[in-house]
């Protein structure tokens, strides 16, 4: 065993040397187990201070916990933290836990010796992958182990000791606050300006957002402040500011500071509490249709939130929020951070981490040429394998999706039964689609997923569709789902999409019995799909927390001895009639169209039709014909396609959602009973028009 001394050298002369460059380094000790647990807790004595954080599910190391959610690691600061990746290398918390480090200080990771991670059991492994379809290589850890072993840090083996350490900069580090102060005052200058100008800043964490939200609301002491997050831990770096700024105390359990006030997001929009500024931080964190409802309500407001990888759907979240202020907010600013300000420039903690975990992947679209299409599919391998590869498809999957995490590499590497393909031109990827291959599972199992008795995990559209049908036999069987897919930016509507999906289709056709895909449904989503000959086998009841979109599954089949989705489209087809009348008396109105537009006709009886046309002749009332056009409209449901707007609407929403009359006034913004009726009776006759044109002969 090596001299039990190993860490003088780190505490007299590396870490006043990473001090006064005002940088983080990744410290490393690899080895043992118990023998990292020991060499840490050591350390700890040895570092002596107050502000350190241990994530482990061992009691072995000096008090550890380890967080369910990555958002209770958020917005703290730690000297130094340390990282048992003996309890699993979760990037999501390994990532967060890296940005709570303060400049000076270290992040502690513990593993076994890099050349046995190839082979190491690493309990975090078997939640990336699906039930029945575990495997023990890691191609994460195989990457990660590479990584690592050719970057420079400062790492402890058991086996070899202290390796060559990296130089420390000789130059004192210089802190930037340029930016920081140009954002404080866009805040105050938001606060104090005219009605209905949000601010949207945007930074990477470190640079100091936080802060500026606290001390710019210092400022503003004679303002009625509230500052609402997820989570109130993220917002002790805004709070202490604020009271040093203010020369007051502050306690990290208070959520009151002079005119500044703490709210959580549903508490806000349940009560609406007055307000002469709100500030949103880690706005990336809610949803966005909360976000939009808080704009609705607060005349002057600034979102604040993170952009780089800790969060998750930073990127996604700019893309989409961002896009929304711009088209309804035209006098909306945006600031965005670059330099950090809790640590230098150049940190080698902040290097290594986006390394490791492709955090800095960027896509750089292209201009197509006459160059052809190639489309094919890649390995786990291939990528861990190619790191200018991988760092094509995460960018693009990044940049195409508002739901994302850091735990996505790991799935995408580490998922079992997963089949990647891609549509490249000159080696340049332009799309990607991501499919996990389902089912297989035995006939017991099968029978007690159907019974509802087990739901194994990674199995979704499997377990969906022997459950619509009630036929366990379709767990037996294979199945492919389309996890994402995402099409370079600049070669939307080229079909380019479509095209990776029908060379998919050709590639699994040869093993698999039903292909399909789950969504976050809106009508220009579905259109794709429907286009693509795909059929709506299921809309969920409950809405996406992010999105507030109802998951869509969609579905079809890969050989002609299954009646499978084509039964499953009757019915929900059929149940759907009269779900809009109940669950589904919210859905978006151009969702229920784009559904109609696929759903079967028949033949109205003919005395149906003649009290119709009769009833049309009189002063009749919405509440007199509705059941009739409710019935008319079910037989002939692409009737509504080529009507104008406002038939569509009043249409979808009084009769096949059944508001009432004053529920449509209210929303419609439709002055008074005689006006609805005079718009209703319009729309009737338009639709009628159409109705006779598409009854079927």
């Amino acid at each position: 065993m090596h001299d039990y001394k190993p860490f003088n050298s780190l505490i007299s002369n590396i870490l006043p040397q990473i001090a006064y460059a005002k940088h983080r380094q990744l410290l490393l000790i690899t080895g043992e187990q118990n023998w990292c647990y020991q060499q840490a807790n050591e350390l700890l004595k040895q570092l002596c201070h107050p502000l350190v954080k241990v994530l482990s599910t061992s009691g072995e190391l000096t008090d550890s916990s380890w967080p369910e959610h990555t958002h209770q690691i958020l917005g703290q600061e730690f000297q130094h933290v340390i990282y048992d990746g003996f309890s699993g290398l979760v990037p999501d918390k390994f990532a967060a836990l890296s940005g709570t480090v303060q400049a000076g200080g270290l992040f502690i990771v513990l593993l076994p010796e890099l050349d046995d991670l190839h082979y190491w059991c690493d309990p975090a492994l078997t939640a990336f992958q699906s039930f029945a379809q575990q495997q023990q290589q890691s191609y994460f850890n195989q990457r990660f182990a590479r990584l690592l072993q050719s970057n420079l840090y400062l790492h402890l083996s058991q086996q070899s000791g202290w390796q060559t350490l990296p130089e420390t900069s000789q130059l004192a580090g210089k802190i930037n606050l340029t930016e920081q102060q140009f954002c404080i005052e866009q805040i105050i200058r938001t606060a104090n300006g005219r009605a209905n100008r949000p601010l949207l800043i945007s930074a990477d964490r470190g640079r100091g957002k936080s802060a500026a939200l606290g001390l710019a609301a210092a400022t503003l002491n004679d303002k009625k402040i509230l500052i609402c997050a997820q989570q109130f831990n993220a917002l002790h770096s805004c709070f202490k500011h604020f009271a040093a700024a203010r020369g007051l105390s502050y306690q990290t359990r208070d959520k009151q500071l002079a005119n500044l006030h703490y709210i959580a997001p549903d508490q806000l929009l349940n009560e609406l509490p007055d307000c002469d500024v709100l500030l949103v931080d880690e706005a990336a964190a809610i949803p966005v249709p909360l976000l939009i409802k808080m704009l609705t309500h607060y005349p002057r407001i600034i979102f604040a939130s993170t952009m780089v990888g800790y969060e998750g759907n930073g990127r996604g979240y700019t893309l989409k929020f961002k896009r929304y202020l711009e088209q309804h907010y035209k006098n909306m600013h945006s600031v965005t951070l670059e330099q950090p300000i809790r640590f230098a420039a150049n940190d080698p903690l902040e290097q290594h981490i986006c390394n490791l975990l492709a955090l800095d992947a960027d896509y750089q679209d292209i201009t197509l040429d006459t160059s052809a299409l190639l489309y094919s599919e890649l390995t786990p391998q291939h990528l861990a394998e190619n790191e200018a590869l991988l760092r094509q498809v995460i960018g693009l999957l990044a940049l195409a999706h508002y739901q994302t995490s850091v735990n996505d590499l790991r799935h995408l590497l580490d998922a079992t039964e997963q089949r990647i393909f891609v549509c490249q031109q000159q080696g340049v990827i332009i799309a990607v689609c991501l499919i996990a291959i389902e089912g297989g599972l035995t006939a017991d199992l099968s029978q007690q997923v159907v019974s509802g008795q087990r739901r194994p995990q990674g199995h979704l559209m499997a377990q969906t569709l022997a459950q619509l049908s009630a036929n366990a036999d379709v767990l037996t069987r294979l199945c492919a789902r389309v996890v994402r897919i995402a099409v370079a930016p600049s070669q939307h509507s080229k079909c380019i999409g479509s095209q990776l999906i029908t060379h998919c289709e050709q590639q699994l056709a040869s093993s698999c019995d039903w292909f399909g895909a789950s969504f976050g449904a809106n009508a220009s989503l579905l259109k794709f799909w429907q286009m693509a000959g795909f059929s709506l086998v299921k809309l969920g009841f409950m809405q996406d927390k992010a999105t507030a979109e109802h998951a869509a599954l969609v579905a079809k089949s890969l050989t002609d001895r299954s009646s499978l989705i084509k039964n499953l489209k009757t019915d929900f087809q059929s149940d759907f009639a009269l779900q809009l009348l109940d669950h589904f008396n919210q859905l978006d109105q151009q969702l229920v169209e784009q559904v109609l537009r696929d759903c079967a006709q028949h033949n109205a009886d003919n005395i149906q039709d003649t009290r119709l046309a009769a009833l049309l002749t009189t002063d009749y009332q919405i509440f007199t014909i509705k059941p009739l056009l409710w019935r008319t409209l079910w037989c002939t449901p692409s009737s509504l396609s080529n009507c104008d707007e406002n038939t569509k609407c009043l249409f979808i929403r009084l009769i096949l959602q059944n508001w009432s009359s004053q529920k449509a006034q209210i929303v419609l913004q439709i002055r008074g009973k005689k006006s609805l009726d005079k718009l209703f009776k319009q729309a009737v006759t338009n639709w009628y028009e159409q109705y006779l044109l598409k009854k079927l002969p």
